[in-house]
């Protein structure tokens, strides 16, 4: 039953992947997601239809053969359609049913790439990655999975060449919005105390065993006084022009003052932005 009420591009998927990867999806969001929930995890994350966008934002600035690490990656989505629009990704995640699953589908997607290489099970902070030696690292949907975000973004910095890029997308919990897992109403103060916001989820009907564990309430103020602090230039991932508050940028926040304040505002829906590393900076 739960297989039929998924339905699946079939070119992607044999069907021992399907009856696995909905199980699989089951037994970790059962209580916190809603049916149609899953039913858009699987389209979104599983199937390619958030990779078209996140493929779309990187090859818009990064050239053909630019390296690039997905940190966080998941089932393999973002990182077979950016292989597919000539970047040389590869991708790292947690789960090992993931990347287990992201490996067995890109042998069959791309027959000409090893998967043992392209896809790596564990912690990023730990990855055996040269110094300097990538062109891009994506965080799509993860830094609020991530509780120690400050030491996985100064490990994106370490690996990132000068001049290298990191792409971010994730929910912003200072904002006023659906909370993006539960699909409840969010009240941003729930973000300041966990077993508030866990008794609130159980109000709603629902388990909040997946907040207490796996999510980690990141704020756009926060994220942007990491990278600060780290060293990055933020930029609108629109055109990547840069949202710095400094006195080079002076003239174009009086030109476009709405946009810069749309970029910093704390209650922005959601944190999306592309952060660049100096290029004169190792």
């Amino acid at each position: 039953m739960r297989k039929q009420a998924i339905e699946v591009d079939a070119r992607h998927y044999v069907e021992e992947d399907v009856d696995e990867v909905v199980e699989y999806l089951y037994n970790i969001y059962k209580g916190a997601f809603t049916e149609k929930s899953i039913r858009q995890h699987f389209d979104n994350y599983i199937g390619f239809s958030y990779a078209e966008y996140t493929t779309a934002v990187v090859t818009a600035h990064l050239p053909r053969g630019s390296k690039l690490l997905d940190i966080g990656c998941g089932f393999g989505s973002t990182v077979i359609a950016a292989r597919n629009a000539g970047i040389d990704a590869t991708g790292i995640e947690i789960a090992p049913f993931e990347v287990n699953f992201a490996q067995r589908r890109l042998a069959r997607m791309r027959p000409q790439d090893d998967p043992q290489l392209v896809f790596k099970q564990g912690d990023a902070t730990k990855l055996d990655q040269p110094d300097t030696s990538l062109d891009a690292v994506t965080f799509w949907n993860v830094l609020e999975h991530i509780e120690d975000c400050e030491a996985m973004l100064k490990a994106a910095w370490r690996m990132l060449k000068p001049g290298g890029r990191v792409y971010i997308e994730c929910p912003n919990y200072a904002a006023h919005r659906l909370e993006a897992h539960y699909h409840v109403p969010w009240d941003p103060e729930l973000r300041h105390d966990r077993e508030k916001a866990a008794d609130y989820l159980r109000s709603q009907g629902r388990d909040p065993a997946y907040f207490l564990t796996s999510i980690f309430c990141r704020t756009n103020e926060e994220v942007l006084s990491i990278l600060k602090g780290i060293g990055f230039e933020p930029l609108d991932i629109a055109d990547e022009m840069s949202m710095a508050l400094t006195f080079r940028n002076l003239p174009a926040m009086l030109l476009q003052p709405m946009r810069f304040r749309k970029f910093h505002h704390p209650a922005r829906e959601s944190i999306t932005l592309v952060a660049r590393k100096p290029a004169n900076r190792m």
